[in-house]
């Protein structure tokens, strides 16, 4: 498993537990902010069906999101 998809796994779980111990009535989206990243440390979060990534710089974002949303339909970009 690559290691960007276990260190979502990784959030994901914390905010779970979180949710489960405090007894919340909430379903959080978890945002992978990919500024600076490389889209090979991106992808595997795309093929895993992350869909919620935010930009710093909207260069950046048009740059690197550019083809990737043509791919990925579902994609969602904050």
């Amino acid at each position: 498993m690559h290691e960007s998809v276990q260190k979502l796994n990784l959030v994901e779980n914390k905010v779970k537990e979180i949710i489960d111990k405090k007894q919340l009535k909430t379903n959080p989206q978890i945002i992978a902010v990919t500024k600076t990243w490389p889209m090979d440390e991106i992808t595997p979060l795309l093929e895993m069906g992350h869909i919620h990534f935010g930009e710093n710089k909207i260069q950046e974002a048009e740059q690197k999101w550019l083809d990737v949303k043509l791919k990925y339909q579902n994609l969602k970009k904050l």
